[in-house]
């Protein structure tokens, strides 16, 4: 099957891209290798050795500085080299050689060597190992096949595997057989243009002939498909599990021949091309042979390819240079390395199985390597990381103030850089040092940490500069593993010993200075010895007494006080330091393979075993549990070293992803270990420390990265996440310890489910006070908070787990908490809150058998409500037979005698228990017999009730009688028909259905009256009727009910009652009642009562039934009802015509009675139309008949459309002519029923209107006031009216007569004769009434000038004094409000208020007035003295303006109950269109 390779075409990679350069590790020229092409490979798995031979027939092993490390001699050039899987063995073939070379690298101080192996054949082109590294294949150019065993050092000729040169070779682990049997095969290509499949008994398993010359065979890293070259055009693919179904794919012919591909990732092809192109294609079964990358890197050739997944890079090498891509993103070009003299020259790139090392061959001999990573090597204490930034440089960082930048790589604050004279391959980080070394030595540096002083001499090294070597070590064996602490060193060592010593010098028993060491294991005795004050020989025997038969020591870790350490037969010891006593021991099933020590101290481990499976455990709580997110692929494991975090969290990685976890030692659980989420670990990066929840990798550049930890990003959108999620969210917060960011979430977070699952998630792990924080701040539970504060201080951890699963609602686990706790009496108390009895008998039996008895008798009640009668009856028998036993503790004195009245208490409710029992289980008599003289009335209803359930009526009805339960005697004796009973107890009966049911037993025996009466007293008025009209001829009172109950039922038969004696009135009445509208309308349409019906319906009458109505009168010649009923109905334009068309002296038969006129205007006030509001208009006017109407329709008018300043201004003129012709009263009433409107309506008053009414006011008070006998007050008014007696004019002689008299008669000589005076003119003189003319005379002949000053007081606006008279203040310029019992000016100190009209008045002038008239002196209201209420602060009541002023007096204006006084409204009747034309309106009222 052969496919065409098309896609689309990716950007080539420019010179604008961001790289570097590598940096060149070492060089070798042809002078050394020979001026042809190279043969070379690296070391397998280690990296450490390079092999290389070119046309100078010696083989070199370079080790990775470019030293020779060995050399070999070939007696001609190499024309194949090949390591072993292990990287322990090289073989190499040589061109005109027929043997086989070996090379082992020596070990220990041995010296190298190799053996030569005879192959017995010429021509030897191919050696390739397998993959266990037993067995080798070689191949040679005449297309035979060698199998050599190493181990047995067998060989198996294989002749004739094919007919030419096999070309290409590779072994595969996973091949299958015909049978399907897995094995290796080795795959073969020959120019005979075959492949071959061949087992490692040299069979030939599979052969398959090819269309194209083969080259470079390459196995996918499935090991399952077999790729080729095919005369450099195609690439071949054979599957193994497929294998009648090859795939050849095709390519553009642009891209050239195919110079080298490479299989990477999850199926992917990288394929390199002869003119410059490089093209990735998928080789999935969904989408093979689709190209998914493509790029010119080139501009004239490409010559090799070579992909380094350890590196995740790929180098792609032509014309002059190697280009260095990153292969999750091709486009990133991340290095370049240029050879300037080597154009056209380049052959072969390889990377180094670590891809540490790029390696660079040339055609003309020459080789160069490049270093592209370095170790990545680290180590971390504290906040502190100490990591490789070179080769040979360490440097030391502080990462707490690291924070979370993204995965992007920063500059730290570094510390320290300690440049090195050799390539670490240790390194340790302590507190105040630094240890580095390789293979078997250590050097040990000061970090420059300031650290506290140690209480022996020369132990404290002030002034020692950072970087400074203060120990040099050897060691018996290889190094595996180093930990520090303050002082001491544990070195773990490949041969299972660990070298325990001090850094620096400390004294030794007699005071001298020297390093202290010690090797583990040790012996018993050894290990319980003292340093300080030991004695030499004891010392000696800690530095040499080990003992020979302990397991290996794997691992150690060190605190400031322990030593900890893991052995090979699963032991994790832990030593003091400070004596070296062995404090702790734990045995596991399998070796220790990893310690991974609490940064805070020992309280809790993580270790890995042998087996890969990971645990957590505490010597302390002396407990061990395996750790969810650690498996055989965990790479390592790091805790959270911030100190502040009061969590346990620590990540594990493997090659992909980061686990967050976080270990709670006390939870409602017991000890818990949860994995809180993963994050994607980016490729080639290396966590070393978590702080602060910020984790902090190492790059294979030397330098560090932040990683972003999905459990630690902070949410953005919190408050738009569903309730749930945000509790889990907040839930995170906590349990990883972000408290600060947990509490700033209160102000984003309003929803009380999310923080009860914090809450929640708080006890789960016994933190009761921050729970109680959350239901005190944020969810406000009083009752929650009260609860956890009686539990807050509990220690005993199994006692809090029981309450906090009570408050889980998880009672069974309450109870097993609280049995194993210290207070187990706890669990009987929980079990009888919840009232199962049956387990608080149990938990009694053993925990409080003196509450055996109480619980026996709310036993036998819950079995009871349960209908188990039976059950109950036992219980309630236990529970007396019990009851001489203690009960509750409340209920015993100190001497442990039972309480009398207790006891008592608890025979009468279970005597009483036995009793319902014995009834509910159908013995009545003895139950009967048991009740005696019982006088308790809730034990006799009870039983009562438990007999008429059992049908027991009259013994049930006696029962209620006894205990006074009238009405149920009654229902029970219903029940019984005992009649006779029934009527004894009707006078302390109230029930309505009781006396339903005598009343029918009654009159189905005739007894009507008594009946009725029954029927009466339940409420039942329709049979109450029926009784009276069928029965008792009781017409009035049936009538009476109806009216009053208004039933449809009880209308219709006294409507009927009334038909049959032709009462229609009634009967209208009576139809209506019992909701028969039609049949009423036509009665009283045919008898003539249609006014009486039209009276009965105005409350509830439809339009359609006030046209019915209106209709009637029309037609009946009654205009006027027809008019009223049609207005009301809402036919206004049919309303007023016909009210118009009414003569006026017929419009009304009372003066009563609204004239056609008034219901005109009425009518037009509530249409609320133009087009009839002109219409009246001109009826007023006169245009219509020609007779204008009197003004008070149009102020009538003007009220109707409420346009109340057009009325005022009628109202106005109005008053002046009443005013003019003398009739003061009527003036008044109209002007103050305006005014009061205007108010009501928040209208400013005119000042024209507010003038009339005080001048008609202040006259009318004057005969008030001279009938109280004051004069002073009386004269004071009467001048205001003089000065104003143009506007009196039918009295002016009168009114200035009785001016000068009252004047005179209180002193006020000087206004009597200015008055006097003018009365004396002849236009008046005339006129004076004779028996005053000569006292008028005298005073005008013999004036007195003297006259009291008026009193002043102060204004109530701006305090200013003035005249008590004065309504002007000339200081503020505002109008006053003036007294309606004196006509003065109102002042603050004596504000007060009719409460009827709202008329202000002085306090006590008002209430002397309204004690003598009994009424308002303004509105004639009848008053108390009580109603006048000072106001305290009239400021309300001064600032309102006109309409405002109205609301601020309702706040003031009380009457003596405490409510408003109601005011009926002028005839207005709501809000009016101001659509009426202004100027005919304004002509009419002028």
């Amino acid at each position: 099957m052969k496919k065409c390779c098309s896609g689309f075409s990716q950007k080539s990679w420019s010179a604008e891209h961001e790289t570097r350069s590598m940096k060149n590790a070492f060089t070798l020229n042809s002078q050394l290798l020979g001026n042809s092409s190279i043969q070379f490979q690296w070391q397998k798995r280690k990296s450490t050795y390079l092999a290389v031979a070119g046309s100078s027939r010696t083989l070199f092993i370079l080790d990775h500085k470019g030293d020779q490390f060995d050399t070999i001699p070939l007696q001609s050039e190499c024309a194949a080299l090949d390591w072993d899987p292990s990287g322990d063995s090289l073989a190499c073939i040589q061109e005109k050689s027929s043997s086989l070379i070996l090379w082992d690298i020596p070990s220990g101080k041995s010296k190298s060597a190799w053996i030569t192996v005879e192959c017995g054949m010429k021509a030897l082109n191919l050696v390739v190992w397998n993959p266990t590294g037993e067995h080798l294949a070689v191949a040679t150019g005449k297309g035979n096949l060698l199998l050599y065993t190493r181990s047995t050092q067998k060989k198996i000729p294989i002749l004739g595997k094919h007919t030419k040169a096999i070309v290409t070779a590779a072994w595969t682990s996973t091949g299958s057989t015909k049978a399907g049997e897995a094995t290796q095969l080795l795959a073969c290509a020959s120019d005979d243009r075959t492949f071959t499949l061949t087992n490692l008994d040299g069979d030939t398993v599979f052969q398959m002939a090819l269309k194209g010359d083969p080259n470079s065979i390459q196995w996918s890293p499935n090991q399952t498909v077999m790729g080729m070259v095919l005369s450099n055009k195609t690439l071949f693919f054979h599957d193994t599990q497929a294998q009648d179904a090859p795939i050849e794919l095709a390519f553009q012919s642009r891209y050239g021949a195919i110079v080298a591909y490479h299989w990477f990732n999850d199926g992917l092809v990288m394929i390199g091309f002869a003119s410059g192109y490089f093209v990735v294609i998928s080789t999935n079964l969904n989408e093979i042979g689709q190209e998914m990358f493509q790029s010119k890197d080139f501009k004239d050739s490409l010559c090799d390819i070579s992909v380094s997944m350890a590196m995740n890079r790929a180098a792609i090498m032509g014309d002059n240079c190697v280009k260095v891509h990153d292969l999750n993103d091709l486009k990133d070009v991340t290095d370049v390395i240029t050879l300037e003299d080597e154009r056209g020259t380049l052959e072969r790139v390889e990377w180094s199985p670590d891809g540490q090392f790029l390696t660079i061959a040339t055609k003309r001999g020459s080789l160069y390597t490049y270093l592209s990573r370095i170790p990545i090597l680290g180590s971390v204490n504290g906040a502190n990381v100490a990591y490789l930034t070179s080769l040979t440089e360490v440097t030391i960082a502080d990462q707490s103030n690291a924070s979370s930048l993204g995965s992007a790589t920063f500059y730290p604050t570094v510390l320290l850089r300690k440049q090195l004279d050799f390539e670490p391959s240790l390194l340790s980080l302590g507190p105040y040092h630094l240890a580095v070394g390789n293979h078997n030595a250590l050097w040990f540096f000061t970090t420059g940490q300031s650290r506290p002083r140690l209480g022996f001499p020369g132990a404290n090294r002030e002034g020692v500069h950072p970087g400074t070597l203060v120990l040099h070590k050897e060691y018996n064996a290889a190094i595996k593993a180093i930990s520090l602490s303050d002082r001491f060193a544990a070195v773990v060592l490949v041969d299972g010993k660990l070298a325990f010593h001090s850094i620096e010098n400390m004294p030794d028993a007699s005071g001298e200075m020297q390093i202290f060491q010690k090797v583990f294991p040790v012996s018993t005795v050894a290990a319980r010895s003292i340093i300080k004050g030991a004695s030499d020989s004891a010392l000696n025997l800690l530095n040499d007494d080990t003992d020979p038969n302990a397991p290996q020591i794997t691992c150690a870790a060190l605190t400031s006080e322990l030593l900890v350490y893991g052995t090979s037969n699963g032991g994790i010891h832990h030593y003091s330091i400070e004596d070296l006593v062995l404090v702790n021991e734990m045995r596991h099933s399998v070796g220790i393979a990893y310690l991974h020590q609490h940064p805070k101290g020992a309280a809790r481990l993580i270790f890995r075993d042998t087996k890969n499976d990971g645990f957590l455990f505490s010597p302390t709580a002396d407990f061990i549990m395996p750790v969810p997110s650690l498996s055989a692929k965990t790479k390592g494991v790091t805790w959270e070293r911030n100190s502040k975090i009061q969590r346990n969290v620590f990540v594990s990685w493997d090659d992909a992803f980061i686990s967050v976890s976080v270990f709670n030692d006390h939870t409602m659980k017991g000890a818990q270990c949860l994995t809180l989420g993963t994050t994607k670990l980016p490729y080639g990066l290396k966590p070393l420390l978590l702080h602060n929840g910020v984790l902090t990798c190492q790059t294979s550049t030397g330098k560090l990265s932040i990683v972003n930890l999905s459990t630690h990003e902070i949410e953005k959108d919190l408050p738009n996440l569903p309730e749930q999620d945000q509790g889990k969210y907040l839930q995170l917060l906590y349990t990883i310890g972000k408290i600060p960011d947990l509490w700033a979430c209160a102000k984003n977070v309003t929803s009380k489910t999310a923080w009860k699952m914090v809450a929640d998630a708080a006890l789960h792990v016994l933190d009761v006070t921050t729970a109680k924080l959350v239901y005190r701040q944020v969810l406000h539970d009083a009752g929650m908070v009260m609860t956890l504060t009686e539990i807050e201080h509990i220690e005993d951890k199994n006692l809090l787990r029981g309450h906090i699963a009570v408050l889980f609602g998880d009672y069974k686990a309450a109870q097993d908490f609280f049995l194993d706790s210290s207070g187990p009496i706890c669990a009987l108390e929980l079990r009888r809150d919840l009232m199962q009895w049956d387990q608080a008998l149990t938990l009694a039996a053993t925990l409080a058998p003196n509450q055996t008895t109480v619980i026996a008798r709310e036993y036998a009640k819950q079995l009871e409500l349960n209908g188990k009668y039976a059950e109950a009856l036992a219980m309630y028998e236990k529970a007396l037979a019990t009851a001489q036993d203690p009960m509750e503790e409340d209920d015993y004195d100190d001497d442990g005698l039972c309480d009398e009245e207790a006891l008592s208490e608890h025979q009468i409710a279970c005597s009483a228990g036995l009793t319902r029992m014995t009834l509910r289980l159908g013995d009545v008599s003895r139950g009967m017999k048991m009740l005696g003289e019982t006088t308790d009335r809730g034990i006799l209803s009870e039983c009562a009730t438990i007999l008429e359930g059992i049908k027991q009526f009259s013994e049930a009805g006696k029962l209620f009688e006894r205990a006074q339960q009238w009405e149920k005697a009654a229902e029970v004796y219903i029940k019984a028909k005992s009649w006779p009973k029934v009527a004894a107890l009707l006078p302390n009966l109230t029930s309505p259905r009781i006396f339903g049911q005598y009343a029918k037993a009654m009159e189905a025996q005739g007894s009507y009256k008594e009946a009725a009466q029954a029927y009466e007293k339940a409420r039942d008025f329709d049979n109450v009727v029926r009784l009276y009209v069928e029965h008792l001829q009781n017409v009035e009172g049936a009538v009476a009910i109806v009216r009053s109950t208004r039933s449809r039922d009880a209308a219709k038969m006294v409507s009927k009652f009334f038909q049959m004696i032709k009462d229609y009135k009634s009967v209208v009445e009576f139809c209506l009642v019992a909701g028969m509208q039609d049949e009423a309308f036509e009665l009283a349409q045919q008898h003539d009562v249609m006014e009486h019906y039209a009276e009965l319906i105005k409350e509830e009458a439809t339009p359609e039934m006030l046209m019915n109505v209106a209709n009637f009168f029309q037609n009946a010649n009654r205009p006027l009802l027809a008019g009223k009923y049609l207005m009301q109905a809402g036919n206004y334009a049919r309303a007023l015509k016909l009210f118009l068309d009414i003569p006026s002296s017929t419009s009304s038969n009372s003066s009563s009675s609204p004239t056609a006129l008034d219901l005109a205007i009425e009518t037009v006030g509530l249409a609320k139309s133009d087009a009839l509001t002109h219409e009246l208009i001109d009826y007023l006017m006169g245009e219509r008949d020609g007779v204008p109407k009197p003004a008070k329709y149009i102020f009538k008018l003007y009220v109707s459309l409420q346009s109340y300043k057009e009325a005022a201004r009628t109202a106005a003129i109005i008053a002046k002519e009443e005013q003019a012709s003398g009739n003061y009263k009527a003036a008044k009433e109209l002007v103050l029923g305006s005014i009061r409107e205007l108010r009501k309506r928040k209208v400013k008053i005119p000042s024209e209107v507010d003038r009339i009414l005080m001048l008609l006011h202040s006259y009318m008070l004057v005969k008030v006031l001279i009938k109280a006998d004051e004069h002073m007050n009386a004269a004071r008014l009467l001048i205001r009216v003089a000065h104003h007696i143009s506007q009196f004019p039918s009295h002016v002689v009168p009114i200035l007569t009785t001016t000068v008299l009252e004047c005179h008669r209180a002193g006020l000589h000087r206004s009597s004769f200015e008055h006097a005076a003018t009365l004396m003119r002849p236009e008046y003189r005339g006129a004076v009434d004779v028996k005053f003319k000569r006292k008028i005379e005298q005073i005008v002949r013999r004036p007195e000038a003297i006259e009291p000053e008026e009193e002043q007081t102060p204004c109530p606006i701006c305090g200013t004094l003035l005249g008590e008279m004065a309504l002007d203040c000339k200081e503020c310029k505002n109008h006053l409000q003036y007294c309606i019992a004196t006509g003065k000016h109102m002042t603050r100190s004596e504000w007060s208020h009719c409460p009827s009209c709202l008329f202000p008045g002085l306090t006590a002038p008002l209430q002397s007035l309204v004690e003598k008239t009994r009424q308002c002196p303004m509105c004639g209201i009848e008053l108390g003295v009580e109603s006048i209420v000072k106001v305290d602060d009239p400021s309300g009541i001064l600032n309102g303006i006109n309409g405002e002023e109205e609301d601020q007096l309702n706040q003031y204006v009380k009457n003596p109950k405490g409510e408003k006084v109601e005011e009926k409204p002028m005839e207005g009747k709501g809000p009016v269109e101001k659509s009426s034309s202004p100027a005919r309106m304004g002509g009419l009222a002028a």
